[in-house]
């Protein structure tokens, strides 16, 4: 076969720009910069926890994107290429860690841990509405309700992460105690006894004696000795108008006796038990009255 010179030329130029050509698109292969994750710290904790994650590629380009076992973090800040800190959020489950850029996702290769709250225990473990209440446990960081029985407490303070003071809520009864979390709602193993207020009648004696002198008891008709003991007891004399004025008080001892010297003076006396000052429970009223003329 012959060529010519010319043609010769021609055929040199096009095997000269191919291999140009196919030498340009090897100077700068192209790559994508997809993240990846090595590990993580902390490996567990609650909602709200602050995990800082290391890997690779975390900034070219950014990562767009940061999830807890396919839930979005609460929030996440890039620090750097290797570093990014995330904060669990709140319905986080265990499961991987997973983070995104725009050239794709990468997935961590162990479980991140959920912690949940905990109750331990609760001082008092019985208690009327109105009791103050301390609940230990664990996690209690951002606690939204507390309830006795499922009986919403309208008070309570989140002390720390381990201890939340509650009251007893009016119409609680009987039953468990419940903390609920960001992160869900833990219920107490035990019952927390919701006891009440129970009225016992009282009565009150008085003699009068000498000149004068106010001698009595008062007596519980329920043998509760702290009722007995420490109560106030006013001693009163009818008015001519009518009403009654307190002409004396005292304090019954032990064994709810009292005695109190009063102004010698004839007419209508009466003793008034109003309220205990060493019982639980309230008093009511219990009185009696003599009638004294003369000396």
């Amino acid at each position: 076969m012959r060529f010519t010179r010319g043609a010769t030329s021609s055929l040199s130029t096009v095997v000269v720009l191919t291999v140009l050509f196919v030498g340009l698109l090897g100077v700068t292969p192209a790559h994508a910069a997809v993240p990846t994750i090595t590990s993580f710290t902390p490996t567990s904790g609650p909602v709200g926890t602050v995990v800082t994650i290391t890997g690779t590629n975390f900034n070219t380009p950014a990562v767009n994107d940061v999830e807890f076992n396919n839930l979005n973090a609460a929030s996440f800040n890039v620090v750097n290429d290797t570093t990014i800190t995330a904060t669990v959020p709140a319905g986080a489950t265990d499961g991987p860690i997973e983070v995104a850029n725009a050239d794709g996702p990468a997935t961590s290769p162990t479980n991140f841990d959920v912690v949940p709250a905990t109750i331990t225990s609760f001082t008092p473990t019985s208690g009327s509405v109105g009791t103050s209440v301390v609940i230990t446990g664990t996690n209690f960081t951002g606690a939204t309700a507390v309830r006795f029985n499922q009986v919403a407490a309208t008070t309570f303070t989140v002390d720390s992460s381990t201890q939340i003071t509650a009251t007893v809520p009016t119409g609680a009864t009987t039953g468990p105690i419940s903390v609920t979390t960001p992160d869900g709602t833990v219920t107490s193993t035990t019952n927390f006894t919701v006891t009440t207020t129970t009225r016992h009648d009282r009565s009150v004696t008085l003699n009068l004696r000498g000149h004068l002198s106010a001698r009595g008891a008062v007596s519980a008709s329920d043998s509760f000795a702290a009722c007995e003991s420490g109560a106030t007891v006013k001693i009163q004399k009818r008015k001519r108008g009518g009403g009654w004025r307190t002409v004396a008080t005292t304090t019954t001892g032990s064994t709810g006796g009292y005695r109190e010297a009063i102004p010698d003076r004839p007419g209508k006396y009466r003793a008034l038990v109003m309220k205990s000052a060493t019982a639980s429970d309230i008093c009511p009223k219990a009185k009696s009255s003599v009638e004294r003329h003369g000396h």
